[in-house]
């Protein structure tokens, strides 16, 4: 072989390794390793409740994987593993139902492709329950009324199906989700669809997804000891959070008399004594119905969906939130304190968390006015170096007991889902007419319209009790046995609005969009309707205290420019400025208060995400720092030994932002001297610039540092938002939790388990055998062939005299 021969031909060793890489399909290279090898997806996790297990997840810790299979529901599933492709429209118990019959012993997980567009027009299932938080549901103790009425015509009830051993993921691009549906509909590609299985190359999918052990209740994993030392090693965490409430006018007046209690109290149970509440006069039987009584204007502030870290809830918890605080605004803006001081009602109003897993906000809230006791031993001050700070209790630890100032709920108004209206110029009003201060607070919703909506009487009917909606007006219902009531304000009339969904991913402005006129005339309604309930003074004449509310409070414009902001915040970007900024000046004002390093909490996302989440230490759960240690519970005596003792709660951004806007909002209503005259307001940059403003100086109140720079007086507050069947363990670092003594049994109990933090999903390609050995011989015969190459080459270059 002549030497130039032989050196072009040592060409082709050097090049022979990349020959395979060169002739592969570019869409598996790129974008596939760079998308695929940690893919981005929302993932379906387990949850645990009181009697069971709803969710997805592998069947241990070992991975699953399995080929792409394409799956519309016409063809037959392969008998070999496979990872089931569905559309995103195709998503529905009824589809999940029949993967898993047809082949559940094969199927690896299901990927839920992102394919939007694919399906506009059409209408998409519910995940949620048909009956929410009522009839079949983990929810049904504690609902009231006709539990089994169908508010979610199209729900399914996916969300709370148990498919344990089943990973199921949603691809959350389009790029991807578009490569993958390819994939699974080539027939060389996907499983089942190719004549010889030993010649292709195949798109595996691989999921981590242990989400804990089958047969496991909240109860078990909660009281978890590890095996080999019996130490207490909790397997999860319920589910909880921050809620925030707010009263409009001066401060009622602090009375810790029927707080303190000296009677037994194991600190298991939060001695809630409903019996007490009231009288079938209306007359409360606790020292606190003796106060003026309060209308409560509250609603749900989370939701949940399918996939738990892609929950935009936006004609729920967000138009909800947006709504009341439209309103709150809308009050402030309107009157003085001292007008409000003079009305025979107090108005509050309420931003609930965990309301879509049990009514956890309202119920806490709700059942700790009617009946929370401390013992005078754990009655102590929230800062234990300032006298002036809230009174707080160590044990059942709540780090403010400014709740216990209010009187008696005497009536409460709820907003739902008014950001898809389902009729032209129209909302509905909820209530069952059967009189009292629920039926007049309707009459009034229905006297305050405004130019664009007028709110009228709901369809909705059903056999035996009235069909209340599943909003925290039933918590007050069911607490008090019907005996206190209210209206709901909602988009819907006798059933929820089919798009968008329920209790979906698919609830969000990119789906639908909200309607800010429908807000806009809600919170009007809403602000009005409080105000026209505060006005009467029990005579019952809604029309006279609705023209009072009017000729008060103007209709807000949907185009106000908070307004605008904050749905941008709230549907769109969860980590916008004005939440950034309202929140970072809370948790600095937190941080001067009590000394405790209390941060920006985490925030909605990007788009945002309203799922209610992991009750703990960095997500709402209170805690009290005893010299070096923090506890979720306390019943020591050592607090108070040093005067940096303080109690903190470490709230979410979004819950820091609504406390300092409600305080923002409400808190200017003082701003008047002692002649009725405006004062300017005292601009501050730190909570400390607020010390001794003159026009927050009334009985028990105080100032604090708003986002807007100016000294505004406190009017909000955090509560607990936990299942109360649960308390945190006495005497131990957050995260424990034990079931109350006084547990009747009836709440769900949702948590959710610790899973790892390397849970994803990847995809890769398997070549099958042929390929391989085709591979494995022409790698040997060029092996070869390349050393007797390069032996000539040797012989070459010796005899040219350059080796």
């Amino acid at each position: 072989m002549h030497f130039t021969t032989a050196l072009r031909a040592s060409l082709f060793c050097l090049l022979a390794p990349n020959v395979g890489a060169l002739t592969k399909s570019t869409s598996l290279d790129e974008p596939f390793q760079d998308a695929f090898k940690n893919l981005e997806h929302s993932g379906c996790v387990t949850l645990y409740h009181r009697n069971g297990r709803s969710g997805c997840g592998t069947l241990d810790r070992e991975t699953q994987s399995g080929p792409l299979y394409y799956y519309d529901g016409s063809s037959s599933l392969p008998a070999q593993d496979f990872v089931a492709v569905i559309e995103e429209y195709q998503l529905s118990a009824e589809t999940i139902s029949g993967i898993l019959a047809g082949g559940s012993s094969y199927l690896k997980g299901i990927l839920v492709l992102n394919s939007t567009n694919s399906n506009d027009d059409g209408e998409y299932s519910s995940p949620g329950p048909i009956y929410p938080l009522g009839y079949t549901t983990p929810s049904a103790d504690i609902s009231y009324g006709n539990i089994q009425f169908p508010w979610n015509g199209n729900g399914d009830g996916l969300n709370q199906y148990d498919v344990y051993g089943v990973p199921i993921v949603y691809i959350n691009n389009e790029d991807p989700s578009d490569y993958v549906r390819d994939a699974a509909q080539d027939e060389e590609k996907a499983a089942g669809r190719r004549e010889d299985e030993e010649k292709a190359v195949s798109i595996y999918t691989e999921f981590n997804y242990y989400m804990g052990p089958d047969g496991v209740q909240s109860k078990e994993c909660l009281a978890w000891q590890d095996a080999g030392d019996n130490m207490w090693n909790p397997k999860c965490l319920p589910l909880g959070g921050t809620s925030v409430w707010a009263f409009a006018g001066s401060p009622p007046k602090s009375n810790t008399a029927d707080v303190n209690n000296n009677s037994n109290n194991d600190g298991n149970g939060d001695e809630r004594r409903l019996e007490d509440a009231a009288d079938n006069n209306g007359n409360g039987g606790n020292s606190y119905s003796n106060r003026k009584s309060s209308i409560l204007v509250a609603v749900s502030t989370d939701t949940t969906s399918m996939f738990h870290d892609l929950a935009p809830g936006a004609n729920e918890g967000a138009s909800n939130i947006l709504t009341l605080l439209m309103a709150a605004y809308l009050l402030g803006q309107s009157i003085t304190d001292a007008t409000l001081d003079a009305l025979p009602k107090r108005i509050v109003f309420g931003f609930f968390e965990g309301e879509a897993y049990g009514y956890l906000g309202s119920r806490s809230f709700l059942s700790d006015i009617m009946g929370f006791k401390c013992k005078s031993k754990y009655l102590v001050h929230s800062v234990s170096g300032d006298e002036n700070s809230d009174k707080a209790c160590l044990y059942p630890l709540r780090p403010s007991l400014k709740f216990k100032d209010l009187g008696r709920i005497a009536g409460m108004l709820t907003v739902d889902q008014v950001g898809v209206p389902a009729g032209e110029g129209q909302l509905y009003v909820h209530n069952d007419g059967s009189g009292g201060i629920g039926t007049f607070l309707a009459n009034v919703l229905k006297q305050s319209s405004t130019q664009y909506y007028s709110a009228v009487a709901s369809a909705a009917e059903g056999d035996g009790d009235f069909p209340y909606p599943p909003t925290p007006l039933t918590s007050l219902l069911a607490l008090t046995g019907g005996q206190y009531g209210g209206a709901v304000l909602s988009g819907y009339d006798y059933a929820f609005t089919k798009r968008p969904p329920y209790q979906s991913h698919l609830n969000s402005v990119v789906d639908t969009q909200m309607n800010l006129k429908a807000i806009a005339s809600a919170a009007t309604i809403v602000a009005r309707a409080a105000l026209a309930a505060a006005y009467d003074d029990g005579s019952g004449d809604y029309e006279t205290s609705a023209e009072y509310a009017a000729d008060v409070i103007g209709e807000l414009s949907s185009s106000n420019e908070i307004l605008l902001e904050l749905a941008d915040c709230l549907f769109v970007d969860g980590n916008c400025k004005k939440l950034k900024k309202y929140a970072a000046m809370e948790a600095a004002n937190e941080r001067s208060r009590t000394g405790i390093d209390i941060s920006e909490g985490a925030s909605l996302g990007s788009p945002p995400n309203f799922y209610t989440g992991v009750y703990n230490i960095n997500s709402g759960q209170p805690f009290v720092r005893v010299g070096d240690k923090y506890y979720g519970a306390y019943n020591g005596e050592n607090y108070g030994s040093r005067s940096s003792d303080a109690f903190g709660v470490q709230a979410d951004m979004l819950e820091q932002a609504l406390r300092n806007m409600l305080n923002d909002f409400l808190g200017r209503g003082a701003f008047q001297d002692q002649y009725g005259d405006s004062i300017s307001p005292s601009s501050c940059s730190k909570h400390s610039d607020c010390n001794g403003i003159s026009y927050c100086k009334s009985t028990g109140d105080s100032a604090t540092c708003s986002a807007s720079k100016v000294c505004v007086c406190n009017r909000a507050y955090y509560h607990q938002a936990l299942d109360e069947a649960l308390v945190p363990a006495v005497n131990n670092y957050t995260g424990y939790f034990e079931v109350s003594s006084s547990d009747a049994g009836l709440s769900p109990m949702w948590t959710e388990p610790y899973w790892s933090s390397d849970v994803g999903v990847r995809m890769y390609r398997v070549a099958k055998s042929n390929p391989g050995y085709i591979t494995l011989v022409f790698g040997g015969i060029s092996l070869a062939l390349c050393f007797f190459i390069a032996v000539l080459v040797k012989v070459g270059m010796r005899k040219v005299k350059v080796y």
